[in-house]
Order: structure tokens, then C-alpha cells, then sequence
């Protein structure tokens, strides 16, 4: 996944069907992210995300092997939280779609998705979505390296529990890289070795 600004995500890989003994386990992961949300009745808002994978630190030329418990960490602002308080809701739980690329590996972009349960909505401080995905599996291209990338736009159906009806309210959410100068980073770091 490659995901980014203040939130945490974590992508495990592992079931290299063809690899060498000697292999040994690398966490690779993005910076922190700036991403610009759009929520409905409110001004886009800045967020962050965060992503991470545990991996086998190589894999064999046209070796498959498998990321798993791929996971993004999405952390709302204090100030965007507090226009949820704001508003009554006091809970919240939803799904998300994003996609992470791959250099040198096929397929070339694989979607991810997942959700995260229901939590409350803190008093203070930001709000952080630990959203958990299911696991992909890639083919390595030629000796070398492989780099991986989170997308340029996740898309987030989410629920706000509103206290006072005691109801659930459906938001849908678009995020998109924010644009910088120079350009965010998005790639997981290190990247894999194919040898």
C-alpha cells in the first residue's frame, strides 16, 4: 500500500512460493502522508495516512509471493475531529478502497480494501482509522528490485453514530494525494531485492 500522511498502516508479506533459505524479514514502509478529504456539509479537510508491510527482504526472478494483513492508518486532525464532536456523532466504523503500485512486479497496481470496527470518537485530540485489508499477492519481474507505492486517492464509506437519535449516518469520504512542492513520496521504503 502505498499510503501516506499522519496515520499508520502496516502490510505483511510473507508466502514467497519460490525463494532462496537465506531470506530474511524487512518492514518497508511510507512516510507520513498528507492526503485532501472531502466530507459531505464540510470544506475538503487535510489528513494523513501511513502505511507499512512486513516482507521477505528478496524473492527469486518470477518468483510469486504474497503481502498480507495489509493494513493503512488514516488519522484525522484534531480540527476535523472536532467538527464531528461538533455535530453529535460520538462513534464511528466504515470500510475503505484504495490501490498500491508495484515496480518491476505484476501486477502493475492491485486494489486494496478493508475496514475498520466501530470506536468512539475521542474528546480530543485527532481521530485515527486503523483500517485493515486482505492480502495480495505479486509475481517478481527480472533480477533487480521491486518498489512498491501507495495510490494517489483512497476512498472511505463511512458510518458516524449520531448520540442524540442514536442513529448511524452514512458519509462517504474521497481523499486524494495532496499536491506538494516537491511531490510526496509515496513508496515504501526499502525496497525488495529479486536476485
Amino acid at each position: 500500500m502505498r499510503f501516506g500522511t499522519t496515520a499508520a498502516a502496516a502490510l505483511l508479506v510473507t508466502g514467497v512460493t519460490t525463494g532462496t533459505a537465506s531470506a530474511a524479514p524487512v518492514t518497508p514502509q511510507t512516510g507520513t502522508l498528507t492526503y485532501t478529504c472531502t466530507y459531505p456539509g464540510i470544506p475538503a479537510q487535510s489528513t494523513t495516512f501511513t502505511g507499512s508491510f512486513a516482507a521477505e527482504d528478496h524473492v527469486p526472478p518470477g518468483g510469486t509471493f504474497t503481502l498480507t494483513g495489509v493494513q493503512l492508518t488514516h488519522v484525522l486532525s484534531p480540527a476535523v475531529r472536532s467538527l464531528f464532536t461538533a455535530a453529535g456523532y460520538d462513534a464511528v466504523r466504515g470500510s475503505f478502497g484504495a490501490s498500491i503500485t508495484a515496480t518491476n512486479a505484476t501486477p502493475a497496481t492491485a486494489s486494496i480494501s478493508g475496514g475498520f470496527p466501530e470506536q468512539a470518537v475521542p474528546a480530543t485530540g485527532g481521530l485515527t482509522f486503523p483500517e485493515l485489508a486482505g492480502d495480495l499477492t505479486f509475481t517478481a519481474g527480472a533480477a533487480g528490485s521491486i518498489g512498491f507505492a501507495l495510490g494517489a486517492q483512497v476512498s472511505e464509506s463511512l458510518q458516524f453514530h449520531k448520540k442524540p437519535t442514536g442513529t448511524w449516518v452514512a458519509l462517504s469520504s474521497t481523499c486524494t494525494v495532496k499536491v506538494t512542492s516537491p511531490a510526496q513520496n509515496r513508496a515504501f521504503q526499502p525496497d525488495l531485492a529479486i536476485s
